[in-house]
């Protein structure tokens, strides 16, 4: 039986956390800015993700990656699980922008398609996240209103 840890991401390990992103080309984290976790499996990282804070009623979750090794075990299940529990100063709306295929993995965590208008950060990553230079793969813009 795997023993899994997600903890938040000390700020000693933030050239890690961004090392990881380089590597999918995701943007960047700001440890100021986000709340950064790590699961770990038998001891040994497996994947992370993170909540942005964006303004006083909307949060963007993101950064979800698991790595190769630990697919399929339900690491993404307690990232994502974790940092919505987590959100406890319950900003209204979380925003998320996942991979179309992965539309279904968010829906059970209760984000859908919002027909609100976003902020214009979230405008802004889901056109940077649609340019062909960028990713192959279509993205999605999910909600999940607190």
């Amino acid at each position: 039986m795997n023993n899994i840890l997600v903890r938040k991401v000390k700020e000693t390990e933030i050239d890690w956390v961004n090392s990881k992103y380089k590597e999918i080309n995701f943007k960047f984290s700001d440890y100021k800015n986000e709340l950064i976790v790590v699961v770990e499996v038998n001891g040994e990282k497996a994947g992370l993700g993170r909540l942005v804070y964006i303004d006083e009623n909307n949060l963007e979750l993101g950064g979800i990656y698991v790595f190769d090794k630990y697919r399929g075990i339900g690491v993404a299940d307690k990232i994502v699980s974790f940092l919505c529990e987590a959100n406890t100063d319950k900003k209204s709306v979380i925003w998320c922008l996942p991979f179309e295929k992965l539309k279904g993995f968010y829906n059970k965590f209760g984000f859908t398609t919002n027909l609100s208008l976003p902020p214009k950060e979230i405008l802004r990553k889901l056109e940077w996240c649609n340019s062909p230079e960028n990713y192959s793969e279509k993205v999605l813009l999910l909600s999940k209103i607190i």
